[in-house]
């Protein structure tokens, strides 16, 4: 009997203790006293809460994004100034400081963006949505471009050549994207001793290189290996200074575009184990440039505007400020999204899609 009753009391003490623990598991996943109801600051988000919250988080149509009262058009013409030197009087090719300040403000204060000549080139368009791409290009590598001077026993940046007058921009207006594209020949800017920390320099801070030729001589009258030694032995300049650079674009001396023949080899080359690729390549100054969309672009022969106000006929600088300004011409403006590209529907035609590739087309009425 005795027995029998300590068989009955261990199956009660299990059942009780089965309960209990149930009752507790029951407890922890619904808490009813007021402790275990407050909400933890940082509780730890489970399946369901990343789901409620991927079903909050809509993607964005970067079309509808698109402010079209800007009239965003970007089969509009893109301005390439061409400058040369930068000096104390006014020359066809040399601006004084005082006017590329101008310049400079002009840009800012109407609503031009600076890029860079290789972006272009590529079609990566990043420039402020109602905003103008500008291209700046310096031919000739000149020491009033990037000029070093002392002061109070320190190296310095000339404040009145080209670079420290862009820089002085840079400061001025923090949203103005300063960047140029200067164009070298055989003794890029001068004093020979600071070659390598001016070219170093410029890379680091946003600037780009370009090939101006070697000697300077008209490509027209050169022979497929000298054009080849020309464009190859200032890319080795660059290279030898910086290996991993790109040299990617080039301005014709003089404008001269080679024989036909000879075409390939100004694009494409080696010299002295090392090889050259040209994506843009520059004549000398006329009018604006397709946009890089348009069908009637020519990378291997890009208009450029001369950057003065003597003797343009009607073609320089101003000329064409004025003529966006009036409407006679049709200046690119960006719609601010370098994924996608919108343009008016009475430009459909023109819309070069090999070069749009990847990116969104958004055409609007």
């Amino acid at each position: 009997m005795k027995k029998k009753f300590i068989i009955i009391f261990m199956i009660i003490m299990f059942v009780l203790t089965a309960c209990s623990a149930k009752d507790k598991e029951a407890s922890n996943e619904n808490p009813s006293n007021e402790q275990n109801e407050q909400v933890p600051e940082n509780p730890i988000k489970g399946e369901d809460d990343e789901t409620e919250e991927l079903e909050d988080t809509e993607e964005i149509d970067p079309v509808a994004a698109i402010d079209l009262s800007l009239k965003p058009n970007e089969l509009g013409e893109v301005m390439i100034l061409m400058y040369h030197g930068i000096g104390p009087e006014e020359l066809v090719w040399q601006r004084t400081p005082e006017n590329f300040r101008k310049d400079l403000e002009y840009m800012y204060q109407n609503k031009y963006q600076m890029i860079s000549l290789n972006d272009y080139a590529k079609g990566e368009i990043k420039t402020k949505a109602g905003y103008t791409p500008i291209i700046l290009t310096f031919d000739d590598g000149r020491q009033n471009n990037f000029n070093y001077i002392e002061k109070d026993g320190e190296l310095i940046i000339d404040p009145d050549c080209a670079v420290g007058i862009l820089e002085e921009f840079k400061k001025k207006y923090d949203d103005f994207d300063v960047t140029t594209s200067f164009f070298l020949n055989a003794n890029p800017f001068g004093q020979k001793e600071y070659t390598e920390q001016k070219i170093k320099w410029l890379v680091e801070n946003g600037y780009d290189i370009g090939n101006h030729t070697y000697s300077h001589y008209e490509m027209e009258l050169l022979s497929s290996d000298e054009i080849q030694a020309e464009i190859g032995s200032v890319n080795n300049i660059i290279k030898a200074i910086i290996p991993d650079y790109e040299v990617e674009t080039l301005a014709l001396p003089h404008g001269s575009n080679p024989k036909k023949e000879n075409l390939e080899i100004m694009l494409s080359g080696e010299y002295e184990g090392n090889k050259y690729n040209t994506i843009a390549t520059l004549d000398v100054g006329w009018r604006p440039a397709y946009s890089p969309f348009d069908t009637l672009i020519d990378f291997n022969s890009l208009y450029r505007v001369t950057a003065s106000e003597i003797n343009v006929d009607n073609c320089g600088i101003y000329d064409y400020f004025r003529s966006f300004e009036n409407g006679t011409r049709e200046r690119f403006i960006s719609d601010g999204n370098p994924e996608v590209v919108t343009i008016p529907i009475r430009h459909r035609e023109y819309l070069n899609m090999d070069m749009v590739g990847d990116r969104i087309v958004n055409i609007y009425e």
